[in-house]
Formats: structure tokens, sequence, C-alpha cells
């Protein structure tokens, strides 16, 4: 069994627990396991609407998980969710979500979610807890590009989270690293 079997469970889990934190009427989509391009065509498609990102350049990044949010009128909103099915997370599992949302630019939030293994001891491997705990991991940063027309800024915001199968997804306490802790947090910062 591998990461890709969780997919559907954790987007049906995902939508649920999310959905509890959101205002009445709020559309939720996701996509999962197929080039960015193709998933948030996807969720318009499923929305019934065109969003500013599809307008723009987007890499034909492979990635695990894409949800969409439209609050009322508000334009659709992404969150990335980068899936590892293992008995810890490590700073490269962190560091391919950085750069996927980096690449992908205007997809501003970004999960890390450890689908946890049977018989796995420590969610995080030594070296990425010491960065956690020493506060000493950007949760929350900007990008800033000089582009032809000028200079362009990107904000990026990221969470940790893991799912026991069969049972629910719980958050790694990153607040005090401006980073996204739970589902009302992540509510908060999805809302226009």
């Amino acid at each position: 069994m591998g990461e890709i079997d969780f997919y559907p469970e954790l987007c049906e889990k995902f939508k649920k627990y999310i959905s509890s934190y959101l205002p009445e009427g709020t559309k939720v989509e996701s996509s999962y396991n197929k080039p960015l391009p193709e998933m948030v065509h996807e969720i318009e498609d499923k929305m019934g609407g065109i969003s500013s990102v599809s307008k723009t350049y987007m890499p034909s990044l492979k990635l695990d998980i894409l949800f969409g949010f439209k609050i009322r009128q508000s334009e659709i909103r992404y969150v990335l969710i980068e899936v590892k099915y293992s008995n810890n997370l490590s700073l490269v599992d962190f560091s391919q979500l950085l750069g996927y949302l980096q690449v992908a630019k205007n997809i501003k939030i970004g999960i890390l979610l450890l689908v946890a293994r049977k018989g796995g001891k420590n969610a995080l491997s030594n070296d990425f807890a010491k960065i956690v705990d020493m506060k000493e991991l950007p949760m929350e940063w900007a990008l800033l590009l000089k582009e032809a027309e000028g200079e362009k800024k990107y904000d990026f915001r990221v969470g940790i989270c893991y799912y026991v199968p069969s049972n629910g997804i719980d958050w790694f306490d990153t607040k005090r690293l401006k980073g996204i802790d739970g589902f009302e947090t992540l509510a908060t910062a999805i809302s226009p």
C-alpha cells in the first residue's frame, strides 16, 4: 500500500473537517494525483468558474492533492497538500512542499501531511523536530521576484499535520512559528 491509496480517504476527511469551520454555502472541491494545470481546471469545472490561477503560468508539477475553496462570491482559493506515507517527516519532505509552492507561485497555502505507517514511533525525524522546537522553521514567508514589469511579491503559509488511517487528522502546534496549526487557522487563512 502506498500514499496514493489514501488520497480519496484523505480528501473526504479533510473536506468534512474544514467545512465545519467555513461559512455555510462554501464550495469545497479537490483533485489528486495529476499535474497542477489539470487539477486546477478540474476544480474550476466542479465549481463552475475560472480562477486567476488558471489565467497565469502553471508549471506541470504532478502534485498529491489540491483543494479549492469558494466562499460566497470570492475568488477560488487553493491549498496544496503534500502527502507522505512514512514513519516520520523529514526536512527534505518539508523542503519539497516549499519548492512546489514557490514554483507554483499563485498557490499560497501548503500542508505537509504524514500518513502514519503502522508501528511508527515519531511523527518528525530527530533533526526536523529539533528545528521546529528551536523555532527556526519558516512557516510564513514572502518571495520577492524581480520581473520585467518590476518587483512582484508572493506570500506563503504552511502547516504540518498527520493522519492515522481510519482515524482523525491532527495538527502539529506551529502557532509560534506562524504556521497553520489546525482547521480553524486554515479556514481563517483561506477566507477572503
